[in-house]
């Protein structure tokens, strides 16, 4: 109720619109009393001022106090009577609510105020609410479509919320998509409690019955309790699990336009020309299948009957196919087992444990051998053998830099040879002679890792296009089906339209008929008894001789029938009419002697007896006429009924035949789908698999790699040319 400046109820006033609401919050010191709406800041729009969500009977405006806790105001467009009283007791049940005892901290604290908001001089009231920070369900499930786990949880967490509201005996009235808030910590938030039941509101009446999508075809107002949640409760928990079960589902069920989540309105009255029902009954997942069998079965329930969520949650678990992995992990180290029998064998056991690159690390020459010294000896002799000869004038001057170059290549050849030969030389070069075949080895199965990996994105791609066109399919198939089943209904109600108007007017053709009846019966007596009475009877009339009568019966006029009324036509002469007795064919016959005045007599002595003859007729139609026509009628009516009948039976067996094809084809298409995903599942294995093999052979080229360029650096180190020449001069 509206409440004056003074607080007092205004009794019979209209409620403000939106707009006005949006005017008068323009100055919110002015419009509100309570502190934290009277000093705080009203969201705007970037022209229009105050920013409204508007509803069914209600404005609602964002408003954060100086201290930065920001409200929801409900603003009402339409009164009740009932309002204060529902919005105390709605608040009152949930702040006594215990949040350690809640599943999730779905409530929303809020808090009515009479004198919330003024508007032209007068007082309304608000509901004051905590602003909810969260997504709406359908918009959180088209960002998590693929994260089935985090489908699977909120799917858990209504569950629980139902459990909640079930154990405090509270029924929201409304449970749809768009009241569901999933928080950033994936809880469950439950928004407007317009509609809700609390035990103080027990044998009161509904005030609202919830958004149509989500509602039992059975329920009534008179459903108004703890129990009226349950089949909204089924249907919102099949639609999760189904979505986490099969990711596929909410791309074919679902319309982005469409105000529900795989289920809607004609889905629970019309279950049988129903493609959700049909894919969700069929699923190859058994526990999905077992789920959508149990609500189906709902549909015929009424409200009490339907068994609560929180019994049958846990009783029929999803089958959520785990996440799948983007590729496969390299493993710690070490060689694959795919490799050990095409890889050589390392040369030294021990090379390999030494050293944090897997090689051994070289030492240099251990000790000097006789060979060492003769090739050094060789090489010192050599080098200066080209200079003494020449000095001792046995080499002539002029061969002594090519014998110098001799003795330098000799020298050399002699020293490599002594060097290559050496035992811890030898089993070096072998140690990296190993390493490069592994090397070698390794090289092609490593460039083969990236061909695969793109296999595997070419495959997912492919996969999710495929699956992209199976569920326009799907959709294209549910769009045949309306349009199939609208043409169904429109050539049925053109053939039945007519039948149905004609079959509704018998009832009041056949009491014509029957009025009719009586009519002709009432005139037929009128009329037997205006020939019974003799024109003759006219004599006692005081102005009608015996030559008058002569005149009439002359001119055909035997009885009262003989004539039904009497025409005067102005002659002209001395303002006198002439008198036409009218007979029952309309002619007009003119009898000698029978004036205006005569013919007036003869006038009232029909009409006398005209009356007479009425009310003695009968009042109402005789058994055999009124057999007659309702045994018509009965008939008539049959006929319509049975060729309506006729038509509906017919646009039935269209639908059903329409149904079974689109049903047919529909599971034609997801068993086709499910060889699909079967043959890509084991193909993407067979590729994972392989990646992994070959992550790991990248892995061990890498490696080697590594220890192939530290191993030959380390053999130039410690048995190069420079090191092999100072272990012949320094024996170390």
């Amino acid at each position: 109720m509206a409440v004056s400046r003074a607080g007092k109820p205004v009794a019979g006033r209209r409620f403000p619109t939106g707009a006005n609401y949006v005017e008068a919050l323009q100055n919110p010191t002015l419009c509100f009393e309570d502190p934290d709406l009277k000093n705080g800041t009203v969201q705007q729009s970037p022209v229009l001022g105050p920013k409204a969500i508007s509803g069914n009977f209600a404005s609602v405006f964002s408003v954060t106090a100086p201290g930065g806790q920001r409200y929801a105001l409900k603003c009402f467009t339409r009164d009740s009577s009932t309002l204060e009283a529902r919005y105390q007791a709605i608040s009152k049940q949930l702040s006594g609510l215990k949040q350690t005892k809640l599943s999730q901290p779905w409530p929303v604290s809020l808090e009515y105020l009479p004198r919330g908001v003024l508007v032209a001089g007068q007082w309304y009231p608000t509901l004051k609410m905590a602003w909810v920070e969260g997504t709406n369900l359908i918009t959180w499930i088209d960002r998590n479509i693929r994260n089935t786990v985090a489908v699977l949880g909120i799917a858990e967490r209504f569950a629980a919320l139902t459990a909640d509201l079930e154990k405090l005996g509270i029924a929201h009235g409304d449970l749809q998509h768009g009241n569901l808030l999933v928080a950033a910590d994936g809880t469950l938030r439950l928004v407007d409690y317009d509609g809700m039941y609390v035990p103080a509101f027990k044998g009161q009446g509904a005030t609202e019955s919830g958004h149509r999508n989500y509602q039992s075809p059975k329920r009534t107002s008179s459903d108004f309790g703890p129990t009226m949640d349950r089949f909204s409760s089924w249907v919102i928990y099949l639609a999760l699990v189904a979505i986490a079960t099969d990711p596929s589902i909410w791309g074919q069920l679902h319309d982005d336009e469409g105000e529900f989540l795989i289920l809607k309105e004609d889905d629970f009255q019309e279950p049988r020309s129903s493609m959700a029902w049909s894919l969700l009954l069929t699923h190859p997942d058994p526990a999905l299948q077992a789920l959508a069998a149990r609500t189906h079965g709902l549909l015929t329930a009424n409200s009490h009957a339907v068994p609560p969520l929180s019994a049958a949650a846990a009783a029929v678990p999803a089958s959520v196919p785990a996440q799948r992995p983007s590729s496969a992990a390299a493993p710690a180290g070490g060689t694959p087992a795919w490799l050990a029998g095409h890889m050589p064998p390392p040369q030294n056991a021990s090379a390999g444990s030494h050293g944090s690159s897997g090689s051994a690390t070289a030492t240099g020459f251990a000790r000097r051998r006789p060979a060492d010294v003769l090739s050094g000896i060789f090489a010192l002799a050599g080098s200066a053998a080209p200079a003494a000869l020449t000095a001792l004038s046995v080499l002539p001057s002029g061969y002594m830099a090519a014998a110098q170059l001799g003795t330098l290549l000799a020298s050399g050849g002699a020293l490599q040879v002594a060097r290559s030969s050496h035992p811890e030389a030898r089993t070096s070069k072998a140690r990296l002679r190993a390493l490069q075949q592994q090397v070698e080895t390794l090289a092609a199965p490593a460039a083969e890792g990236q061909k695969v990996r793109q296999e595997i994105e070419a495959l997912d791609l492919d996969s999710a296009s495929r699956d992209v066109q199976i569920n326009q399919q799907i959709k294209d198939l549910q769009a045949e089906l309306r349009d199939a089943q609208s043409r169904i209904t429109i050539t049925l109600n053109q053939k039945t339209n007519n039948l149905k108007a004609t079959l509704s007017g018998l009832a009041s053709k056949e009491q014509k008929q029957l009025d009719a009846a009586l009519t002709s019966a009432i005139t037929a007596h009128v009329q037997d008894k205006l020939r019974r009475a003799s024109i003759q009877e006219v004599k006692k009339l005081s102005n009608i001789s015996s030559g008058t009568v002569t005149a009439l019966t002359t001119a055909g006029i035997h009885t009262a029938a003989d004539f039904t009324r009497v025409r005067y036509v102005q002659t002209g002469r001395y303002s006198n009419r002439d008198a036409y007795l009218i007979r029952p064919n309309g002619q007009q016959v003119k009898v000698p002697g029978v004036g205006e005045v005569r013919a007036r007599a003869l006038e009232s002595w029909r009409a006398s007896l005209e009356q007479q003859a009425r009310q003695s007729a009968p009042t109402s139609v005789s058994k055999k006429d009124r057999t007659m026509i309702r045994q018509q009628f009965a008939a008539a009516k049959k006929r319509h009924e049975a060729e309506i009948a006729q038509a509906e039976g017919a646009a039935r067996r269209e639908r059903e035949q329409l149904q079974q094809r689109i049903t047919t084809r529909q599971q034609q298409i997801n068993k086709e789908k499910q060889q699909h995903q079967t043959a890509t599942q084991r193909q993407r294995a067979v590729l994972l698999q392989r990646q992994a093999q070959l992550a790991d052979a990248a892995t061990t080229h890498s490696r080697l790699v590594t220890q192939l360029v530290t191993a030959s650096a380390e053999h130039r180190r410690a048995f190069g040319l420079r090191r092999y020449l100072h272990f012949l001069a320094a024996g170390h």
